[in-house]
């Protein structure tokens, strides 16, 4: 999964909030990988994960300092 793969290799960037917020997410979207079934709990990852993913991004390319 992409998402372990973007964790692992920025984990010692990330603050513990944000790794504990992402390897939740990652368990979350493991356990619904398996079913196929849509429901509000899916959509609400994908916001949950793209919203990890505007951090993340911000974080290693320090736009704020930018600004």
């Amino acid at each position: 999964m992409v998402l372990k793969k973007v964790r692992d290799a920025c984990e010692s960037q990330l603050d513990i909030g944000v790794r504990n917020e992402l390897n939740a997410v990652i368990e979350a979207l493991e356990l619904h990988l398996g079913s196929r079934q849509r429901t509000a709990e899916a959509f609400a990852l994908t916001a949950r994960v793209a919203q990890i993913i505007a951090v993340i991004v911000k974080i290693l390319t320090n736009i704020g300092d930018w600004m």
